[in-house]
């Protein structure tokens, strides 16, 4: 297959190839940024143009030449973290993801997401989700049981590993709402393990489009969609992770209850949701991918004075459409136009 052929991956990158996205927006009207300086990685947060944080990211390595490269910032509303994620370079095939959370003036966590250097983890991506569930819960004092909301937020972070024969992507899920010494608060899956067994990959994607595990644009907040490729089969595979709520404690092993509420927690599901072959009527460089409740994805891109798009169908994808940006439309109506494709 063309190498153009493979870049469905570029889903969310508008306007640079794989660019990061070292910004982040919260609820307050506070702009998080962070970038690499010569003494490490730094943290700083603006309100109304004014910067009001100011913090260095305590995790030094003296190792010359180390660099920090592809840093993504994502402000949680639940918690009021904030979490940084960036590859941490430090020469040719060495590399680690690392993984900082600030709460209220404090680096609460900082750790590497990987262990072994050598497998040069790279190109990492990441999105936030927000899971509620409320369920009816039996409390003392009260004849009926009374409904109880529990709230969970969770980082989710990919990437590639490896060489060779032995490359696949990575996935990472952190529970924010856990305390920092949980250790279930932190998991992590092979992509290629959500693979259903079937035919080999005859012609293995190029190394370049490969490397870049993606996270699709939805509306649902309380779930996570990633494009991925893999060594093992020529297909495009759309991984969903949601959440189910932990199963009640049972009263008789659990002292107490139900005179006081027992915190409960989501629990993660993978699963692959949707398996496509590559298209080859357009080059998606650059391109902007959205997915819908049907999970058919539309991928568009800005050309000159037109918007390019296509969809996807079952077995395939439709011809390239051009909508034209003229006779009164401006680009601010076009894209929400393409956008709203996504069904």
């Amino acid at each position: 297959m063309r190498r153009t052929a493979f870049l469905l991956l570029c889903l969310l990158l508008a306007p640079g190839l794989w660019a990061a996205a070292p910004f982040a927006l919260d609820q307050q009207g506070v702009l998080w940024k962070a970038a690499s300086t010569r003494e490490g990685l730094l943290l700083t947060a603006e309100l109304n143009g004014q910067e009001i944080v100011r913090s260095l990211v305590p995790y030094v390595v003296g190792i010359a030449g180390s660099e920090d490269r592809a840093i993504q910032v994502a402000a949680d509303e639940l918690t009021g973290k904030v979490a940084v994620v960036w590859q941490r370079h430090f020469a040719e095939g060495y590399s680690q993801i690392m993984l900082g959370v600030w709460q209220a003036g404090t680096w609460e966590r900082v750790e590497p997401l990987t262990g072994d250097l050598s497998l040069d983890p790279r190109h990492p991506q990441s999105r936030l989700s927000k899971v509620e569930t409320t369920v009816l819960v039996k409390v003392e004092g009260y004849e009926e049981p009374v409904p109880v909301c529990f709230q969970d937020s969770f980082l989710h972070v990919a990437w590639w590993e490896g060489s060779g024969q032995m490359q696949h992507g990575v996935f990472a899920l952190v529970r924010l709402t856990s305390p920092p010494d949980d250790e279930s608060s932190l998991t992590i899956t092979d992509l290629d393990s959500l693979i259903p067994v079937g035919t080999g990959c005859q012609t293995v994607p190029p190394q370049e489009v490969l490397e870049h595990p993606l996270f699709a644009s939805v509306s649902a907040k309380d779930r996570a969609l990633v494009f991925f490729g893999s060594r093992r089969m020529c297909l495009l595979h759309l991984a969903e992770v949601s959440f189910v709520l932990e199963p009640q404690p049972d009263p008789e092993s659990s002292p107490g209850f139900p005179v006081r509420i027992q915190r409960r927690r989501h629990m993660p599901i993978f699963g692959v949701r949707g398996v496509f072959q590559v298209p080859e009527a357009m080059d998606l460089t650059g391109a902007r991918m959205l997915i819908g409740a049907n999970r058919q994805p539309v991928a568009y891109k800005v050309q000159g004075d037109k918007i390019l798009y296509i969809t996807a169908r079952p077995g395939g994808w439709s011809p390239v459409h051009t909508l034209p940006v003229r006779d009164g439309l401006t680009m601010d109506q076009a894209i929400p136009l393409v956008e709203e494709l996504a069904r």
